[in-house]
């Protein structure tokens, strides 16, 4: 084995080691989450690390009661899906007119939307806050909805318009020759090659508004109307000293941003890596 040989086996072998270390670094909270869900809590008071000694999910059922989560799932469940279809539909459209449309000020106007990437929620919670409630929207389901879709706009446009800008414009070409219009050539032909980075911006947009806490936390006082994330942070405020229910809690809420990932885990990847920025 010679040396430069050596050294690519070298690196990858410590590549591998290093994202092995990462990997526990998530898995094992994420883990001890799941077991700790299923011990009773003088069994964490007592022993934190400890494995459970047997399988109850008991904790599951008293969580679900005392915290309303059907309720909360279905709130939750609402906002996420009205947003989800919002940046769908919003950043296709917007990607699609900048990857192939010219028109006077592309540039800049792409450049304004891609500011919404290093703005922090922060800096305009407030403001947000002072126009919903002059409109009259404040303790409503769309001033959670549409800000967090606001938010989600900037990296869907990003990621399908690299992925548009890597499809061959050939198809479009012998469309328009037969007479197509530019959205029935977006609809008809852009959309369907396009079911990886719609299932990316799905996949993103899902988990950040399911886990989004700062916006209803502020927009929503009313309890009855409050999604998962900040019902937990009550609940949590409520239950305070027994871990084992706010570990079960926190375990439902999770699991589903899990089976989402997974289920698109593959078109994900191809979304990605199609529409990869070339440098």
């Amino acid at each position: 084995m010679n040396t430069r040989t050596f050294g690519k086996t070298l690196a990858l072998n410590l590549g591998r080691v290093i994202f092995a270390l990462v990997l526990l670094v998530y898995l094992i909270p994420i883990l001890w989450m799941y077991s700790s869900s299923m011990r009773s809590n003088g069994e964490i008071v007592l022993d934190p690390l400890g494995l459970p000694t047997k399988i109850d999910f008991s904790n599951y059922g008293i969580a679900w009661e005392a915290a309303d989560m059907g309720r909360h799932f279905l709130i939750s469940f609402t906002i996420t899906s009205i947003s989800m279809v919002i940046v769908v539909v919003l950043s296709t459209l917007a990607a699609y007119a900048f990857s192939r449309l010219d028109f006077s000020g592309k540039k800049t106007l792409y450049i304004f939307f891609l500011i919404g990437l290093i703005l922090p929620v922060q800096s305009f919670l407030i403001g947000l806050f002072i126009m919903f409630r002059t409109m009259g929207l404040l303790n409503s389901l769309w001033s959670v909805i549409l800000p967090v879709s606001a938010i989600g706009l900037p990296l869907s446009i990003l990621l399908s318009k690299n992925y548009f800008d890597s499809l061959p414009s050939s198809l479009e070409e012998s469309a328009f020759l037969e007479g197509a219009g530019t959205f029935q050539v977006y609809r008809l032909i852009i959309l369907p090659l396009s079911v990886p980075i719609i299932a990316t911006v799905i996949t993103f947009t899902v988990i950040g508004v399911w886990n989004e806490f700062m916006i209803p936390f502020v927009m929503i006082q009313n309890s009855s109307l409050r999604p998962l994330t900040t019902s937990l942070y009550v609940f949590s405020t409520k239950y305070s000293a027994n871990y084992a229910l706010k570990l079960a809690a926190l375990t439902m809420i999770a699991t589903p941003m899990f089976i989402v990932y997974f289920a698109f885990q593959s078109q994900v990847q191809k979304g990605i890596t199609a529409g990869a920025i070339k440098t």
